[in-house]
């Protein structure tokens, strides 16, 4: 499968895994000013901002719920995960729709983001370790960074954004289809 080259972001055109071992892709999403990445592999769809349905006693970063396709998604901001302040959703603003997995549990989650990108190829040798210090994520939060021409990008460990224990004070039940 090929895809077409993004100019925006200045991403070669995207190939296999097969086709270049030393390459992995990337979603780029914006968040308070700094830019973002997470593994193409972990993205289920990336959706248009709506309104959540709020869920009564859940934590500040859970904005709700929405219906992807008859499917309770749970929504989460990025920003207050983070310890950012929030910002009122713009005509920019997206929801991906991650798949998370720990052991033997699997969960989608959307989390809403200031904007999206797109795609991009990174080269193995362009990635790095977290940095040691950040304002908007922790090192918890973060799997490395990645330089791309003149851009510097946070690579997320997804499987981070929500942990386990989180899920199981109150999230499970939103979205409990199994794969």
């Amino acid at each position: 499968m090929k895809h077409e080259e993004n100019d925006a972001t200045g991403a070669a055109g995207l190939r296999h895994a097969d086709e270049m071992t030393d390459r992995h892709t990337f979603l780029v999403f914006g968040l308070d000013g700094e830019e973002y990445a997470i593994s193409v592999d972990r993205v289920e769809e990336v959706i248009e901002y709506e309104i959540p349905t709020p869920v009564p006693r859940s934590p500040a970063y859970l904005l709700g719920i929405i219906n992807v396709r008859g499917r309770l998604v749970p929504i989460l901001d990025l920003r207050r995960r983070f310890g950012l302040p929030p910002a009122e959703a713009t005509v920019n603003s997206r929801f991906i729709v991650l798949d998370l997995h720990w052991d033997k549990e699997s969960l989608s989650l959307g989390v809403l983001t200031d904007s999206v990108q797109g795609v991009v190829d990174i080269p193995q040798d362009a990635m790095g370790p977290p940095p040691k210090i950040g304002r908007a994520a922790s090192e918890a939060f973060l799997q490395g960074t990645a330089r791309v021409q003149d851009r510097i990008l946070m690579v997320m460990e997804v499987d981070q954004i929500l942990t386990p224990a989180l899920v199981h004070e109150g999230f499970v039940e939103l979205s409990s289809q199994r794969r």
